[in-house]
């Protein structure tokens, strides 16, 4: 039996299931509507692509769309198109064709913006062509169309009609915690929703999970819990990062996670050791992922040995989405990630490592050896 109970994630099981419990963006959420509607009578429109905030809810919203229409709904994700070939054989059959009962299938594109350039070999070019085919409805996502990022998704944009998400207000987020805490049975002061929406920053999937991530061992919150847990806007970030990185699907997925941390590498690395064994319930992947973050390690040492830091982006890659990519089983549930215990244990022990220092200092002159020597 596993030593670390995994419990359902609160953004799939408290993830609303219709328009009209979408939270935020509701211009978004009616030109949708009116969208998928013409469509239903026959009116084929342009492909949407959805694009904002990250956490804004638009996946979630091609998801509804699809349910709320009875459609069927095939999902790609930026790491299963990174080839013209696939696009065109997977993709493309699912846009032009509908499903086997006649209705109408939803072609869903989630993070085009993924797309990296000449690394995915005709890809954007091949999602154009498929836009300008497609005879089933097609909702792409992204986070940034505009500026350096957007470039490589210039001949997508002209093929769609643009659907912006704004970030979700810290008021309407925590309306939805309340929701969510009434279900759950959980008594909680409201000053702790309103920190937890303000923390996300507009991204309601993040707000999700730090909810959950309190209330995991009481049925009552309180503003002490957060501090009793370290809810700290630093740390905050750190489980943030963990999440993104272990759900990850992707290299770039991976990428912009390890970009937005707020711990340097060499840290980072730790909470990734640290929670492998809580994230990866099969043995497998538990061996596989330590595999990966060894060789990271192997290069760490080099960096230290040779101070070459061109090894790091070795190490980096090695630690994260080598760790995360490894995978051959699906994690949907919740875990609460720890602190690093041996950056715990270390500063525990301090104060005897300092004491065993200054006394190997006073007999160095009588032993005549290194300091580190006498005090091992």
């Amino acid at each position: 039996m596993d030593s670390f109970a995994r419990q359902a994630l609160w953004t799939e099981t408290h993830c609303p299931k219709a328009f009209e419990d979408f939270v935020g963006n509701s211009a978004a959420v009616k030109e949708v509507r009116v969208w998928a509607e013409n469509w239903k009578l026959g009116k084929k429109g342009k492909p949407l692509l959805f694009h904002g905030h990250t956490g804004s809810g638009k996946t979630l919203l091609a998801e509804i769309t699809a349910r709320e229409n009875a459609w069927e709904l095939f999902e790609l994700n930026a790491s299963d198109f990174r080839t013209k070939d696939i696009i065109e054989r997977i993709a493309g059959a699912a846009a032009l064709n509908s499903s086997f009962s006649g209705k109408l299938r939803l072609v869903l594109l989630d993070e085009v913006d993924g797309l990296q350039g000449t690394a995915d070999k005709g890809g954007a070019a091949a999602i154009g062509s498929l836009l300008r085919q497609a005879s089933q409805p097609v909702i792409l996502t992204a986070n940034e169309i505009y500026g350096d990022a957007g470039k490589k998704l210039s001949g997508i944009k002209t093929h769609c009609e643009l659907v912006k998400f704004e970030k979700v207000s810290y008021l309407s987020i925590a309306k939805f915690l309340q929701k969510v805490c009434d279900s759950e049975g959980i008594d909680y002061d409201q000053k702790v929703l309103s920190e937890l929406a303000k923390a996300s920053n507009g991204d309601f999937r993040s707000a999700l999970l730090d909810l959950q991530t309190v209330a995991e061992h009481s049925k009552k919150i309180t503003l002490q819990d957060l501090k009793d847990l370290g809810f700290r806007e630093r740390q905050q970030d750190v489980f943030k990062v963990l999440q993104k990185i272990f759900h990850a699907r992707s290299i770039q997925e991976c990428q912009n996670a390890r970009f937005s941390a707020d711990i340097d590498h060499e840290m980072l690395q730790r909470w990734i050791e640290e929670n492998i064994p809580r994230h990866f319930s099969q043995a497998d992947d538990r061996a596989n992922a330590f595999n990966f973050l060894s060789k990271a390690d192997l290069f760490n040492g080099r960096i230290m040995k040779r101070q070459h830091y061109g090894f790091l982006r070795y190490s980096t890659e090695l630690a994260t989405s080598g760790v995360a990519l490894q995978r051959e089983h699906h994690y949907p549930g919740f875990v609460s990630y720890k602190f690093p215990s041996m950056i715990s244990t270390l500063g525990a022990s301090k104060g005897l490592r300092q004491q065993k220092k200054a006394i190997a200092e006073k007999m160095r002159s009588k032993m005549h050896g290194s300091v580190k020597r006498i005090a091992s």
